[in-house]
């Protein structure tokens, strides 16, 4: 049996962390974007969304924004395929994550700013599976 893989480019990881950095203390959100071949998450597109929270803790999306989204992908034959969002401490879905996993089955890559390092999820069968993340240079 095959793993899931999200598959980013250095470029996206290196926009997530310089947006991340510029709406410091807050946590910052995107969507991404692009499509699923096998068991291959890979993204196309990063949406940055604005978090209407302005927290350091958690995120909200704006729900209008969302539906742009979701029609833009359609337009641009995308779908939506990950949740970004960045947590202070700790790289791990917080509780509150792993309950809008159940609604959004999609993959959350989380940017641990105290560390530096990114990790993804997708709950499967309700059990919380951590993702290999492939970056190329491309």
């Amino acid at each position: 049996m095959s793993e899931v893989k999200l598959l980013v480019t250095e470029k996206q990881i290196n926009s997530l962390i310089s947006s991340t950095k510029e709406y410091l203390p807050y946590e910052s959100c995107f969507l991404l974007l692009g499509n699923i071949v096998d068991l291959e998450y890979r993204v196309s597109v990063l949406k940055n969304m604005e978090n209407i929270a302005n927290s350091e803790y958690s995120f909200i999306m704006d729900p209008d924004q969302i539906i742009k989204v979701y029609q833009w992908a359609s337009n641009n034959e995308l779908e939506v395929i990950g949740v970004y969002h960045s947590h202070l401490d700790g790289a791990r879905p917080s509780s509150t994550d792993v309950i809008f996993m159940q609604i959004n089955e999609l993959i959350w890559l989380i940017y641990e700013v105290s560390s530096s390092k990114f990790k993804a999820f997708i709950l499967e069968n309700e059990t919380l599976k951590e993702v290999e993340i492939k970056i190329s240079k491309a």
